[in-house]
């Protein structure tokens, strides 16, 4: 039943994730077109990272207090909803800018607990030996339906407009759904059969922080993470201008950099794959953020459409040894009854920075042009990780871990992380 489970949730992931191909590409294009602002399309991700950032925060406990299967499914329909009213709008003539920015604050406000939940059933699903394998499958699906969504989304916008792009977002949205409700019944997470009081909810948000100050060199990554999101998020949030006014191309070559992107992320998943557990996590998780770092400040130098795919597929390919890491290092150490919170946490710290750099990508683009964009964007995190490898914080992350963490109660501490914080 567990293997039914995690196949289960595997599909319901890479569903979701071919469909926001698909509405991403959509939803920009749309804003360009009706404003041909750099700024609107900044303001865009403004209106989806805030939300996101909020309900992270607010209602981190829920994916530990309620049925985790039954919350994404609930989630995802929300967001099937938001993605309607542009698409309607667009059917009937009558799409407008706000229409784009609701959808977008709606679905950010969904998808802040829907990976967070899914991520914190895969402990559940995995043993400790097989954890590191079972997010790197995930991330492989992942990056197997980004590789293929967005290259059709750019043929189909480029033909037929981005309202039909929308549509395939809203049926794939109905097929995780429909998975969702077919998962054979998983166990509840043990704070789900306890009493609510604003005194408890707040302690379980408290919880989820917890974690990282009994690990602190698990909150120094996640501080990385929130850098290098900041950058990326304030390229790939210009890419729809880069497109079209540096390599002066359509939406068909704009499908196409983001499948090299999606290429290169699953080639590096299949790596991390077969390597399986790494021992000097520091250094490596480190070096791929300068990797990625350096090749987006020269993507800015280049402006060539052939080292641009080159670039897409060459960063996206030092990401999983980052991603992955990290999350096994998630699943092993934090305990079952607080992954859902923590994982919140996580995407919460991580994500932080992303309004922000979507903004602010917006703003250097405009004023200093998108090349100088991509420069910025590059040696900020390159430049971070360098000197990260001095922190000696750190170097707990290197060599043997200790086995998954026994279940503790709210607020309880658990030994072997005091002991890694060390």
């Amino acid at each position: 039943m567990l293997k039914r489970s995690y196949f289960g949730l595997l599909s319901t992931i890479s569903l979701s994730t071919f469909g926001d191909t698909f509405g991403l590409l959509a939803m920009e294009w749309m804003v360009y077109e009706l404003t041909g602002s750099k700024l609107a399309m900044g303001a865009l991700v403004l209106c989806s990272g805030i939300p996101e950032l909020l309900i992270r925060l607010l209602g981190s406990p829920l994916s530990d207090r309620l049925n985790r299967v039954r919350l994404m499914a609930f989630l995802a329909a929300i967001r099937l909803l938001a993605i309607a009213l542009p698409l309607g709008m667009g059917l009937a003539g009558h799409l407008q800018l706000w229409h784009l920015f609701a959808a977008a604050a709606l679905s950010g406000a969904c998808s802040a607990l829907f990976l967070p939940t899914a991520m914190a059933i895969v402990p559940g699903m995995a043993g400790d030996r097989k954890l590191m394998r079972a997010f790197a499958v995930i991330d492989g699906c992942k990056g197997a339906a980004a590789l293929l969504g967005p290259a059709l989304a750019g043929v189909l916008t480029a033909s037929s407009g981005a309202i039909p792009a929308l549509g395939i977002n809203a049926v794939c949205y109905a097929a995780a759904i429909a998975t969702l409700l077919y998962l054979p019944k998983l166990a509840r997470p043990q704070e789900a059969a306890g009493s609510f009081s604003v005194q408890a909810y707040l302690r379980e948000i408290a919880e989820g922080f917890s974690f990282y100050k009994q690990f602190p060199s698990m909150l120094v990554i996640m501080i990385m993470v929130s850098i290098s999101n900041f950058s990326s998020i304030a390229v790939w949030t210009m890419m729809v201008p880069y497109v079209r006014e540096v390599l002066q191309r359509d939406a068909a070559a704009l499908g196409t950099l983001s499948t090299a992107s999606a290429l290169g992320y699953l080639t590096g998943i299949s790596v991390v794959s077969l390597i399986g557990e790494v021992k000097h996590r520091r250094l490596v998780m480190l070096g791929s953020l300068c990797g990625m770092g350096i090749i987006i400040a020269l993507w800015g130098l280049i402006p060539s459409y052939p080292f641009a795919l080159t670039a897409a597929f060459s960063s996206a390919a030092l990401g999983p040894f980052f991603g992955s890491i990290s999350s096994a290092l998630h699943g092993r150490l934090v305990p079952g009854s607080l992954q859902g919170r923590v994982n919140s946490i996580r995407f919460l710290i991580g994500g932080s920075l992303q309004p922000a750099g979507a903004f602010a990508g917006g703003v250097v683009a405009e004023v200093y042009g998108v090349p100088t964009l991509f420069l910025a964007a590059g040696l900020l995190p390159a430049v971070c990780a360098a000197l990260a490898t001095l922190l000696p914080v750190l170097r707990p992350l290197d060599g043997d871990l200790p086995a998954h963490p026994a279940e503790t109660g709210p607020g309880g501490n658990n030994a072997a992380l005091v002991t890694l914080a060390k």
